[in-house]
């Protein structure tokens, strides 16, 4: 799932932006959360995990 994240630079790029919104917790996680499920899930399908 790594490879298949890491491969689409702009979706790595946008994947540790949002793994930093959560960590730094200065705005609600909810959003953030959402979008690195979408991020996984889509990864996951790439890979042949789903």
């Amino acid at each position: 799932m790594f490879v298949a994240v890491e491969r689409h630079p702009q979706r790595a790029a946008r994947l540790r932006e949002l793994e930093r919104v959560v960590d730094a917790g200065e705005q609600g996680p909810t959003e953030a959360m959402t979008e690195i499920r979408r991020i996984h899930e889509a990864a996951e399908v790439e890979a042949g995990l789903r």
